[in-house]
């Protein structure tokens, strides 16, 4: 291959590269050479040129969105999708009784639950997102608890080892947990093993674990194991899973809630 042409596959590979990181905030190495199926040697290398633009920031095993990106990239995952997330919020509070107590996971649909719940009474909840702590501090009859630990500037997350430990003195009567995928064989899977730390402590501390995903997340390629379907509840989703996936669910004792988003009917997509 000539230089030119190495020249223009690494060039295309790193702008696929950063269109991944802007769409998730972080990505590890792993994943990356695993997508591109490169060595992770050559992952590193392009991390270090899309940093040199100032367009990606290093981090230990992985790359984030530089500063002063990072907020937009949450803000654009918010709007995808936006109106199965906001079905998928007002299904799940459904679900969820007023005076629970209630664990709210990181997440941009899990962020949608918590705007649903601001209409129910004397919720106690316990969250590791700062985004979640303001939706529902706002309402005076709440008890709202943010867990402690470092916040990661972009998506206003509070993860990592503190985090996890601070979330073990708690048990909630549910468990609201966002995911990075799901996988034919009912493994559930995210991005970031800290991340992922932080939300089996939380799993193992509810008593009825509610996992919710856009449709969009079928398919997509997280590697980092959460747990499997058969360790949580009920799953709620904004369409009916693919085969072999629905085979999957159909042979589990998960309970699979579907919203139907009211702009399908208006014809938006």
């Amino acid at each position: 291959m000539s230089e030119d042409a190495v020249g223009t596959a690494a060039g295309a590979r790193q702008k696929a590269l950063l269109d991944m990181v802007r769409q998730r905030g972080y990505v590890t190495i792993a994943a990356m050479a695993a997508r591109f199926d490169v060595s992770a040697q050559t992952i590193r290398r392009d991390i270090q040129a899309l940093s040199d633009q100032r367009l990606l920031e290093r981090h230990h095993g992985g790359a984030g969105l530089a500063p002063g990106t990072d907020t937009l990239a949450y803000t654009s995952r918010r709007v995808r999708n936006a109106a199965p997330k906001r079905a998928i919020g007002n299904l799940v509070a459904h679900h969820i009784p007023d005076h629970a107590t209630v664990f709210i996971d990181i997440g941009t649909t899990t962020e949608a639950v918590a705007i649903a719940l601001q209409s129910h009474r004397g919720l106690r909840v316990v969250t590791n997102h700062l985004r979640v702590a303001s939706v529902l501090s706002e309402r005076t009859d709440f008890e709202v608890t943010l867990a402690g630990g470092v916040v990661r500037r972009r998506d206003q997350a509070v993860t990592g080892a503190a985090t996890a430990e601070f979330l073990r003195q708690f048990r909630f009567a549910y468990g609201i947990f966002g995911i990075g995928t799901i996988g034919d064989d009912g493994a559930l899977l995210d991005y970031d093993y800290r991340d992922v730390q932080v939300s089996r402590v939380a799993l193992e501390g509810s008593r009825h674990r509610f996992v919710v995903m856009d449709r969009s997340k079928v398919g997509a390629d997280a590697m980092v194991r959460l747990c499997h379907l058969d360790d949580v509840h009920a799953l709620f989703m904004d369409a009916p899973p693919p085969p072999p996936l629905a085979d999957t669910l159909a042979r589990s004792a998960v309970e699979l809630h579907t919203a139907r988003p009211a702009t399908r009917a208006a014809g938006i997509r």
